[in-house]
Order: C-alpha cells, then sequence, then structure tokens
C-alpha cells in the first residue's frame, strides 16, 4: 500500500562565482545490489575555492558535471530518504580541460528501506511518466497551466537552518526517537505547504491542491481577497496566490501550532511563500521561503522541483488510528 510521505523543507546554496571552468567529472551512479540509481543529484565542490558544480543522474545511473576548473574535488549526494547512505567522496584530482570518471556506489540504508522510501518511489513513477520536452502549456487567458499531477522532490542542496535553542533541542529529541510522534503516525495532516505528491485544479478565481493524507485538500484564492484579520489557525492555514509574470505567488498565514515544519516545531506565526514556475511542459520549480520567528533565527528557503506524471493518479487514503 502506498502511504503519504511527510516533505522535508531545507535551504538551497546561493550560485558559485563564476571562474574559468574546463573540465568534467563522470560516471555511473549504482545502488547496493548493483542496480543503476536515476534521479540523484550530485555535487563536485573544489576543496580550496568552494567552487562547485551538479547534475542529476539519468535513468541509467549516468552523470555528467560539466564546466569544472582544475583543482581538488569532493563529491557529494544526499539521498532524498532512506535507501541509500548519504555518500562523500574527496581528493579527487582533476586536471585542466581533463574528463574524470569516476563510478560510484551507494550503501544500503537499513533493512526494509528500498519499497519505503518517497525517493525510490518517485524515481520509479518519474521513469515510467514518458513526458515530452515540450514547452510549458497555458490556459485560455494566457496564464502558465500548472494544473496536473505533481512528484515534488526535496531541495537536494539543503542548508543548515537557524532554530532558536528550544527548538533545536526539540528537533534532536524528535530525531533521537525516531519521530515517534510525527503527526501523521496519530493520523493527523502532515507537512504544509508540499506533500511529495500534488494534484493541482486550476479556475481564474480558485486553485485547489489536492494529496493523499489528511485534510487532502488546500485552496488558494485568486480572486483579490486579502487575509482575513484574524485567521482560525488550521492545519493547512489560509492561502491567497497572485500572477507575477509566469510565476504564481502563493502568501500563506494562519497555521496552528500543533504541526510540524519538517521535524521542527512550529508556531502560529508562521508565515510561508511559495513561488511556482513551470519551466517546461515536464518541470515546474518551487521556492518556498519559511518564517516563524518564534522557531526560527530568520526566515529560510527551499528549492524543490516538481515533475509531471500524468500516468499517476491520487489513491484513497483513510487513516484509522493505525489500524491499517
Amino acid at each position: 500500500m502506498r502511504l503519504p510521505a511527510v516533505a522535508l523543507f531545507l535551504l538551497m546554496p546561493l550560485a558559485a562565482s563564476a571562474q574559468e571552468e574546463s573540465g568534467a567529472i563522470r560516471g555511473t551512479i549504482y545502488g547496493p545490489q548493483g542496480e543503476k540509481a536515476p534521479y540523484l543529484w550530485i555535487q563536485a565542490t573544489e576543496s580550496s575555492t568552494g567552487e562547485y558544480g551538479r547534475a542529476e543522474s539519468t535513468t541509467e545511473g549516468r552523470y555528467e558535471i560539466t564546466a569544472l576548473p582544475a583543482g581538488t574535488y569532493t563529491l557529494k549526494i544526499t539521498p532524498r530518504c532512506c535507501a541509500y547512505l548519504n555518500f562523500e567522496s574527496d581528493g579527487i584530482q582533476l586536471g585542466d580541460e581533463e574528463v574524470r570518471d569516476v563510478e560510484i556506489r551507494l550503501e544500503e540504508g537499513g533493512p526494509n528501506t528500498i519499497g519505503d522510501d518517497p525517493g525510490v518511489l518517485l524515481a520509479g513513477m518519474r521513469s515510467e511518466a514518458n513526458v515530452a520536452d515540450a514547452p510549458a502549456p497555458r490556459t485560455v487567458d494566457g496564464k502558465p497551466d500548472i494544473s496536473g499531477l505533481w512528484l515534488v522532490d526535496t531541495d537536494p542542496f539543503p542548508q543548515p537552518i537557524e532554530a532558536h535553542d528550544w527548538a533545536q533541542v526539540l528537533f534532536d529529541e524528535r530525531l533521537a526517537n525516531d519521530v515517534k510522534d510525527l503527526p501523521t503516525t496519530n493520523c493527523l495532516p502532515g507537512d504544509a505547504p508540499l506533500n511529495w505528491m500534488l494534484k493541482i485544479v486550476q479556475t481564474p478565481d480558485l486553485i485547489v491542491v489536492l494529496f493523499e493524507g489528511n485534510p487532502g485538500f488546500r485552496q488558494i484564492f485568486m480572486d483579490g481577497r486579502d487575509h482575513p484579520e484574524d485567521p482560525n489557525p488550521s492545519w493547512m492555514g489560509h492561502s491567497i496566490g497572485r500572477w507575477e509574470g509566469d510565476t504564481l505567488v502563493i502568501d500563506t498565514i494562519g497555521l496552528n501550532d500543533r504541526g510540524w515544519m519538517s521535524i521542527y516545531p512550529r508556531s502560529e506565526e508562521l508565515h510561508f511563500v511559495e513561488r511556482l514556475t513551470r519551466t517546461k511542459l515536464g518541470r515546474m520549480d518551487i521556492e518556498v521561503t519559511i518564517e516563524d520567528p518564534k522557531v526560527f533565527k530568520k526566515p529560510w528557503v527551499s528549492n524543490q522541483p516538481a515533475y509531471l506524471a500524468p500516468h499517476v493518479e491520487l489513491i484513497e487514503y483513510v487513516c484509522e488510528n493505525n489500524k491499517w
């Protein structure tokens, strides 16, 4: 049975500075049983300058990080969840205009994790999608059409989040007890704003986001209304949207303090802004800025790519107090 997964919201690093670049590191990423591992992001960082390049492995597990200056590099992969352990290899020498082949074999994350890893499931769905490389469609009123079923990945290159001491202590405690109090284990809603699989229904005045898990939907009001002055705190909050060029900007407040923000707590001061840009038929870039002054020392940003999956449909999900 396929169950909804909690999305983690993490920060994307700033772009590297431009320098003369010429070399490449390439190879194949394999899983622990020798299977080719698709759709994993890999980063090569030069040890002395911090200059970096990135690539995503293909359906055949191949990767190629190009336009790299000569230097000494560290390769790093942070898989989405639990099927594979994190990978890091340093001391990789790259000469000027050299193409260096580096094969990678990931270690298994633990028993009974491959089938439960949403990253593995997402990769399989992407491989089956067979979406054409075509421009993003538009609605009859000329706006980008973001409707459809989307598979949302996590930020592949997160940076640390700066939380207040009390929130960091709670974060560490939740990790230490294997997040046994995760809201979804008690039939309560998971993270807002994003689930890992979304179905978007778009109209000029209202956008509805459907997902597996409680409460199963979000509403984004596009009719020009403001937030209520005193919103009744809820699990998904109150969302209003507007178009800025080809980017949909969604502003959300009015969330309760019972949910989690990733593994961190959240307060009723939580406020997030999503920016959705459909770059082509099969791809949408989602940037989420999260601020909660009671929990975090400063706002942080999560960059999450989403992929169209027209062959997938949502399934009915009912939670019965852990009676599966």
